[in-house]
């Protein structure tokens, strides 16, 4: 009887513990929700998802934040945000989460998404390709690069 209550509880400690270790992914229809929030409500989202500004990297246009957890290979998942004076805002979100990259490629159709092109560029000294694409309101941006890591990056801009 007493193997019986104890295993809830080690099930329960070792799921707590693997939650506590992981980091907030945006979903894609977050991160167009955020395009629309102004710079003070925006920062107010991403705190409440555990991240932190990273204030050696930004500036008054660029605002970046990092996750307070690192993922399992010891990447932080980054999100920022870009905008210029009396222009819509940039919401860019990079992790090393694959799946994550997967699931929002998947759903872009169902979405309304259609591919308008492909082009390359350089991310942080690495060759990315750049897959474009637009659902009228919304263009959107996937990419891959690898530095030490692969990294997967959405980008979303009115």
């Amino acid at each position: 009887m007493r193997i019986s209550i104890m295993l809830p509880v080690v099930i329960l400690l070792t799921a707590s513990s693997f939650i506590s270790r992981a980091q907030y992914n945006f979903p894609l229809v977050e991160l167009e929700k955020l395009t629309g929030k102004n710079a003070s409500d925006f920062e107010t989202a991403v705190l409440e998802k555990d991240y932190t500004l990273e204030s050696k990297t930004s500036t008054q246009v660029l605002k970046v934040y990092s996750s307070d957890k690192p993922s399992a290979n010891g990447k932080k998942n980054i999100v920022t945000r870009y905008q210029v004076p009396n222009a819509s805002c940039k919401i860019e979100f990079s992790t090393t989460d694959k799946k994550y990259y997967i699931e929002v490629k998947t759903k872009l159709a169902s979405m309304g998404f259609k591919l308008l092109n492909e082009d390359t560029k350089t991310i942080k000294g690495a060759q990315a390709t750049v897959y474009n694409y637009s659902n009228g309101p919304f263009q959107l941006s996937l990419s891959t690069y690898t530095t030490d890591v692969i990294w997967y990056v959405v980008e979303v801009h009115i």
